[in-house]
């Protein structure tokens, strides 16, 4: 079960005795209870824990704690959907394919995208499963098809499924989710994590092995990185001396600030749409991903969910100023958004009917900025005390639906190079060398994929000349089988 902070006080005698008794316990922190920070504790559980029958190592063991200052980060109805294809490939690999993925996903089988005009003019249409059983050039055909049920990977999952399940796959011997604690203070130098609880009067300090920071684009774990890589003199930042960050901190750094796009998201999500008299959206649209493109401005309409499930999103891309929508890291909703603004901001677009209706069928509505972070030289501070992930390593636009995919990712890779130093997991140069190894892993991919989505989200956002450039370039594309690609 999930601890709120009214219960991190027995927690904490717990966390002193098992200091004092077991020097040897490998402890961990992560930063954040979203999909990146509980495939993370997920991963390290099953690389990093010695098998059942086999002898454990010198270490007496693994203990992970996830903190989330959100005491609702768990809840049901928190967030919208999202594309799911790599991240499944990453929950096959650990061994709960079925409970965590084929529980919560709707299956997405084609993406379809047509222009705002009077006719409705189609641009393209690709067939996913048949992009990814004919793919040989890149290898989409070995990653992305299920060995045991040879399907292919790819789906539409609510943010709040998903999280629930992979909650529910931890083993709570070795990992306690502690929801509701605030952290205020991240040391690399120590490895210590400062809390605060929901009161705002209560601080406490907790130290670790190991601090992951997937706390999301408003990181304070990559500040951190950001200024002990600096201190260390190794000119990943241009400012900063003290290998600690905390809430509210006067240092910054282009590089440690997430930066605005110049693009809005206008997010919007169904209730539950189990009803067969009274359908939200047809039952032949569900496994299809609409696209409509309009001047300046597009919309993405696609269903996630289970079997019983389903809810229906809605997201609608302008761009345009800032103004007063920010990269809302919690994913609660917005209850500024009316549904009479978001109808009438889509109706300015020349969005379709189906559109519309939609809209008006949302029960919650989030508008956020679309920011990115600038890439790091290294995602781990300069001792290996703390190490990033998901959005906070690499924020990017959400233009390819990579976002949650790489995240999770991420996980795996980094389990898997820290589960390299086996015995000597407390040996800081070991650590530092596995750290290395996963940040010069990952980066690469990853700061392809957010270029790419900063680039795609431009052209599909585009006005006047860009607008008909775009559509004259999907359309071509479409037609020799790259957007497919």
């Amino acid at each position: 079960m999930e601890r709120t902070d009214d219960e991190c006080d027995d927690e904490k005698e717990k966390e002193e005795e098992r200091n004092n008794n077991e020097d040897d316990l490998y402890s961990v922190c992560v930063l954040g209870a979203g999909p990146a920070g509980l495939t993370t504790a997920l991963a390290m559980q099953k690389m990093l824990s010695p098998p059942k029958g086999t002898r454990k190592p010198p270490l007496s063991g693994l203990k992970i704690t996830v903190l989330d200052k959100n005491p609702n980060a768990l809840d049901g109805n928190l967030g919208g959907g999202f594309n799911i294809n790599g991240g499944a490939a990453v929950l096959e690999k650990l061994g709960v394919y079925e409970e965590v993925f084929s529980k919560n996903a709707n299956r997405l089988r084609a993406v379809l995208s047509r222009r705002c005009d009077v006719d409705r003019t189609r641009l393209f249409e690709v067939d996913i499963e048949r992009e990814v059983r004919g793919d040989f050039l890149m290898n989409a055909k070995e990653l992305l098809v299920n060995e045991e049920r040879g399907e292919v990977m790819a789906g539409t999952v609510m943010r709040a499924d998903l999280s629930k399940s992979l909650r529910e796959s931890l083993n709570e011997e070795t990992c306690d989710v502690v929801l509701g604690c605030e952290v205020i203070g991240v040391d690399a130098e120590s490895g210590e994590v400062e809390l605060r609880r929901r009161d705002g009067t209560t601080t406490e300090t907790r130290k670790f092995d190991l601090i992951v920071g997937a706390d999301g684009i408003d990181s304070l774990a990559r500040k951190c990185v950001v200024e002990s890589n600096a201190s260390s003199g190794d000119g990943s930042s241009s400012s900063g001396s003290s290998n600690s960050s905390r809430s509210g901190g006067s240092s910054t750094s282009g590089r440690k600030e997430p930066i605005y796009s110049g693009i809005k998201i206008l997010f919007g999500v169904t209730g539950v749409d189990d009803k067969p008299e009274d359908l939200i959206r047809e039952l032949s649209d569900r496994t299809t991903a609409h696209q409509w493109f309009g001047d300046g401005a597009y919309s993405l309409v696609f269903t996630g969910g289970g079997e019983n499930k389903k809810r229906h999103n809605l997201a609608f891309c302008s761009n345009e100023p800032l103004g007063s929508a920010n990269s809302n890291p919690s994913w609660r909703a917005n209850s500024s958004v009316t549904k009479e603004y978001a109808h009438n901001k889509m109706m300015k677009a020349n969005m379709p009917a189906d559109v519309l209706r939609l809209c008006l069928r949302c029960e919650r509505f989030f508008e956020i900025g679309v920011f990115f972070h600038e890439p790091l030289d290294s995602w781990s501070s300069s001792n290996g005390k703390v190490v990033l992930v998901g959005d906070a390593a690499h924020a990017m636009p959400p233009f390819l639906g990579q976002g949650a995919n790489q995240a999770m990712q991420d996980a795996y890779v980094l389990a898997k190079c820290l589960a390299t130093c086996g015995a000597d997991i407390k040996n800081p140069s070991k650590v530092n060398e596995a750290l290395q190894s996963y940040s010069n892993t990952r980066r690469p991919p990853t700061e392809a994929i957010m270029n790419a989505s900063r680039f795609v989200g431009a052209l599909e956002t585009g006005k006047g000349p860009v607008s008909l450039f775009r559509d004259l370039a999907f359309f071509v594309a479409g037609k020799f089988g790259v957007t497919g690609k």
